[in-house]
């Protein structure tokens, strides 16, 4: 029988130095000095249990300090990341972050810069990789987004726990705004170089939004009315047809926005807007009767198409994101339509009334001096500057542009090269110069080659079209297509223009590993150096 008083012999610990202890993040809090003046002794069990972090597998590295719990935002990220390049050896303290807030901070953030500047003009691929580039900089990743028509999606998952954080975003209302388009791509820019606090970002991004137009109210509708003068001297209109296109634009612009801000549907809006060119054309021939009305009707549809977003649908199409490019084509339809129905609609009630407008649709431009027709494309890139707020900067740059594409394609017509394919030249011309105007300006692309491209708008081929389909005539379908060729020859030239740009001259091999077009609505760096280039 055994000893109750007999114990079980202590077996001696062989402490290995490469053994890894877990220690509860309690004892890792520091201890308050000993109040007695006594050598305080360890006993060799707690020798060996001192506390490390490991964040190499290879290497262990003790921990000697507290654990800081660090703000949500770039200065954390960059002390986190400073702890894990610090040697092994190192007694820097383990920093703890709150990954989910600093996650949902980040998205919210990305977020808002995506939303203005797609509501700005920007096309949905320029949207998407301005999302992931600011999420990658910011350290998140397994990051996607998408764009579909109006709605952004952001979503982030975490590859250690697998939950996944989503924000979404419904652009309702979307105007041209290219000064405020240029200002956020060139925050998203820097913050893409050096991220900086999130909060700090969002302070700037506040002030571009709610910072005043660079444009006064007056002065933008005025730059639409230069549109309609100069699209009347393009086609050949005289004095009196100037000034009535003038006028007649002035008050369609005025309508229209009283209409918007009431949320009237855009349909209707363009109805209106395409009723008063045919009551203006009325009375030209009261005050010149040797002057063509026709050419007022003309010069009011090409300022209404002016703002249309054929070259973002376009865009948006050739890049892969088939259905926001094809919800953008319905738009455009629908603002055609629109035109078609305000056109017909105050022709026939003028003509109740006893007015006869006498609108052929043999009405053909007089080219003139070529003089002439490059003032007159010059007027018209003024005006849509004007209107959509193009930095002051990029002003020359714009209507030096302008000139050239209507120049060029003035050049290919009379070769004998037809309308769709002088209009992709003229592109193709406009976009390659317009890389080189970007990167002098700091403007980003799209804004150069858009308002290059709008002397070039079909409104002459649309308006022909219209009057024929009226009169139930099929060659008028053939002329709506002619029309439709040509808005899609200059944005599918244009863009293939900036994409054989980046291709060659740097970063394009590098992003059709993600995208498929070009970015044209940030400021792209283009060199072939590893170091940051000059930017675009």
């Amino acid at each position: 029988m055994s000893d109750p008083q007999r114990t079980r012999p202590t077996r001696t610990r062989t402490t290995d130095p490469r053994s890894v202890d877990v220690v509860p993040v309690t004892t890792l809090l520091p201890t308050p000095p000993p109040t007695s003046t006594e050598p305080v002794t360890l006993v060799a069990d707690q020798a060996t249990r001192q506390p490390y972090r490991a964040p190499h597998p290879t290497t262990p590295r003790p921990v000697t300090t507290s654990i800081p719990i660090l703000r949500a935002d770039a200065s954390g990220i960059a002390q986190v990341r400073a702890y894990e390049d610090a040697p092994s050896t190192s007694t820097v303290a383990v920093p703890v972050i709150d990954i989910a807030a600093y996650t949902r901070s980040v998205l919210d953030l990305t977020m808002r810069l995506a939303e203005v500047i797609f509501a700005s003009g920007a096309g949905a691929e320029d949207a998407t990789a301005a999302m992931l580039a600011l999420t990658r900089a910011y350290g998140l990743r397994g990051t996607e987004a998408n764009i579909t028509h109006t709605i952004i999606t952001l979503t982030h998952e975490d590859q250690s726990t697998h939950e996944s954080i989503s924000r979404s975003r419904d652009v309702k209302y979307r105007t041209l705004n290219y000064a405020k388009l240029t200002a956020t791509s060139e925050l998203i820019a820097d913050l893409i170089n050096e991220p900086t606090d999130v909060a700090e970002a969002r302070k700037r991004l506040a002030s571009i939004v709610s910072s005043k137009p660079q444009v006064k109210l007056l002065y933008r509708r005025v730059g639409w009315s230069l549109v309609g003068a100069g699209a009347a001297a393009l086609i050949g209109g005289g004095p009196i047809v100037v000034l009535a296109a003038f006028v007649a634009a002035f008050v369609i612009d005025l309508l229209t926005t009283a209409l918007d801000k009431r949320r009237v549907p855009l349909f209707y809006q363009t109805v209106a807007g395409g009723a008063i060119g045919p009551l203006f054309a009325a009375f030209v021939p009261l005050v010149d009767p040797t002057a063509t009305p026709s050419l007022v009707v003309v010069a009011t549809i090409i300022m209404l198409l002016a703002g249309v977003t054929t070259f973002g649908a376009v865009h948006d199409t050739l890049s892969g994101f088939y259905l926001t490019g094809t919800a953008r084509l319905i738009e455009a339809l629908l603002i055609t339509g629109g035109l078609v129905a305000g056109v017909a609609g105050s022709s026939l009630v003028l003509a109740r009334f006893g007015l006869d407008l006498r609108i052929t649709a043999d009405v053909s431009p007089t080219l003139g001096i070529l003089a002439i027709q490059l003032v007159a494309a010059v007027i018209i890139v003024v005006g849509f500057a004007l209107g959509t707020q193009v930095p002051w900067r990029a002003f020359w740059v714009v209507c030096l542009l302008g000139a050239v594409a209507e120049a060029i394609y003035l050049g290919a017509s009379n070769s004998g090269f037809g309308l769709v394919w002088s209009s992709g030249v003229a592109a193709m011309g406009a976009g390659l110069l317009a890389a080189v105007g970007a990167r002098i300006v700091r403007t980003p692309p799209l804004v150069i080659v858009v308002c290059a491209l709008v002397p070039l708008v079909p409104g002459l081929a649309l308006f022909r079209g219209l009057l024929q389909m009226s009169d139930g005539d099929i060659n008028g379908l053939l002329n709506l297509l002619t029309a439709g060729a040509i808005a899609v020859a200059l944005a599918a030239s244009a863009i293939l223009a900036q994409l054989i740009v980046q291709y060659v001259w740097g970063p394009g091999r590098r992003l059709q590993r993600r995208f498929v077009g070009p970015l044209m609505a940030l400021p792209v760096r283009l060199s072939r150096r590893a170091g940051p280039g000059p930017r675009m």
